[in-house]
């Protein structure tokens, strides 16, 4: 049997001239750092980063029938978004399972659907099913385009000064299309892990050039290049989900607190499963959990600096057993990381909902207690 293909970015060239190191991640060849990770997290808090998001699933739909496709297909109110704007939205199955959480730009003439990575080729195939017999065109532009973030507190005056048209004044959720050298680019002014940051999308041809400008060419105007692992630490001290970790088909909007995502004045793909769950309080909750323990110090990065991180058995990884102290399973860990902010390993986890309020003293571990841990609110950051 034929192993599925694993694609390369636009940008991947130029990142490997610039020490980038690469790992497979959701079909991709990905730079998982630069110059280590958690210099990369302090770079990306205090000044600013520049992620390579090309990964990103990117659907277009258009057609006379688009409007009714969105609405069957997704559970935020498309009708009423305005153009040129983006809502996160959920796509869900038949059983009220998430599929993937998106982000939908609206454009005056097509709509944009970025999905997780892994979920691109399923929330295709659902787009396709739901929309067959309504006239609405569904494409995939996502190896045919490039997309590249820069964010952090830094990000709109070096850009401001980097670009040719002013971008600081974009509000949060605004969506601008433009053309640059007759190309046509998409930029989406959003939110990523509490910072503030702009996407752009753009053509593949013009990728290699924009990522060595906004990253070796700008002068005192560079930003410096983010790998994914310094991203998903900055997503778990943002107590956010993700797809695979924290969302999946056996989760519901309301046990991953993403019931703010459905909009109960239309009717789409498994809203009669929900129904039943709208008056029930879910068993379990999303919760953090900081581990406790003596750290011992390492060298995180080649160039990065020295950091107290706790041995690598300390680090919680998905699956672990979320246990009460005197034993006892209470719920399951989703995710886990080192958060140079904390000092701390950290982790997101189900658990049930009495143990789920903060100062719970819990127990982490592979096959039971082993790590004491406690709960603590999110966001950790």
């Amino acid at each position: 049997m034929s192993q599925p293909a694993i694609h390369r970015t636009p940008f991947h060239d130029r990142q490997a001239e610039g020490g980038a190191r690469f790992a497979p991640q959701d079909g991709w060849e990905l730079p998982v750092s630069f110059a280590g990770w958690a210099g990369e997290v302090d770079q990306f808090r205090s000044r600013a980063g520049a992620c390579d998001s090309c990964h990103v699933g990117r659907i277009r739909v258009r057609g006379a029938g688009a409007l009714d496709l969105m609405e069957r297909a997704f559970t935020a109110d498309h009708v009423r978004q305005e153009d040129d704007s983006e809502l996160a939205s959920l796509v869900l199955d038949e059983r009220g399972g998430i599929v993937d959480r998106v982000r939908v730009l609206r454009l005056e003439d097509s709509w944009i659907i970025l999905t997780s990575p892994a979920a691109r080729e399923g929330v295709l195939e659902h787009l396709r099913e739901q929309g067959e017999g309504l006239g609405a065109k569904v494409d995939d532009q996502t190896l045919k385009t490039a997309m590249v973030a820069v964010a952090g507190p830094a990000a709109p005056t070096l850009l401001d000064a980097a670009l040719p048209m002013k971008v600081s004044d974009m509000p949060a959720g605004a969506v601008k299309v433009g053309s640059l050298l007759v190309a046509r680019y998409v930029a989406i002014r959003t939110v990523r892990c509490g910072l503030w940051c702009l996407e752009v999308i753009l053509p593949t041809l013009m990728a290699g050039q924009a990522w060595r400008y906004i990253t070796r060419k700008a002068g005192d105007n560079c930003v410096a290049p983010v790998g994914e692992i310094a991203q998903d630490v900055l997503r778990i001290e943002a107590g956010l989900p993700r797809l695979g970790y924290e969302l999946n088909r056996t989760v519901d909007p309301f046990l991953a607190g993403l019931d703010e995502l459905i909009d109960w004045g239309h009717d789409f793909v498994g809203r009669s499963a929900l129904e039943p769950l709208r008056t029930r309080t879910p068993q379990r909750r999303l919760v953090g959990l900081r581990i406790e323990g003596s750290p011992v110090k390492i060298q995180a990065g080649d160039d990065g600096p020295s950091l107290d991180i706790p041995e690598a058995g300390w680090i919680p990884r998905l699956g672990w057993s979320v246990c009460r102290r005197s034993g006892g399973q209470v719920g399951t860990v989703t995710s886990g990381t080192f958060s140079p902010a904390l000092g701390a390993a950290v982790a997101l986890a189900y658990v049930a909902q009495d143990a789920a309020e903060p100062g719970t003293p819990l127990s982490v571990g592979p096959d039971g207690p082993q790590y004491d841990a406690t709960v603590v609110e999110l966001p950790f950051v």
